[in-house]
């Protein structure tokens, strides 16, 4: 049986060891490697690695994070819930970039960029004009 995330003292919902650590030795438990985890979740081993360093950033958005830590915990036989609500705490934390304050680029394009379509248009009606007079011009019998 896994044993608890929660302190039997305090009897309350309070993770006291990290995501990662939790993981580790659920793993160790059980006597998987990293790589045979990986291989039985049909996942990179960088992925595990990944979870069981808190290196969060790797796995993309969090909703990624989420589903990984959701399947690696049912592998583990660990209860999902307490890892879930962890993550979720250190991502209301986390400072969210003000994306009204970035940078905006101008919506006017560049006259260079105007400058190919410009030369294969005129092309285009220089050849058009050539073949209209070459077809014109046969001689009258």
């Amino acid at each position: 049986m896994p044993q608890s995330l929660v302190d039997p003292v305090e009897q309350t919902a309070t993770p006291v060891v990290e995501i990662g650590a939790c993981l580790k030795a659920a793993r160790d438990r059980l006597g998987v490697t990293v790589v045979q985890a990986a291989e039985r979740l049909r996942l990179d081993a960088s992925v595990i690695e990944a979870l069981e360093n808190e290196r969060f950033e790797l796995l993309g958005a969090p909703v990624y994070v989420r589903g990984h830590l959701r399947r690696y915990a049912d592998f583990l036989g660990e209860p999902g819930a307490p890892l879930q609500e962890r993550y979720a705490g250190m991502q209301e934390s986390a400072v969210q970039p003000d994306l009204t304050q970035a940078p905006r680029q101008m919506g006017r394009q560049q006259p260079r960029s105007l400058l190919w379509p410009v030369v294969l248009v005129s092309g285009l009606v220089v050849l058009v004009g050539i073949v209209w007079w070459a077809l014109g011009a046969q001689p009258a019998p």
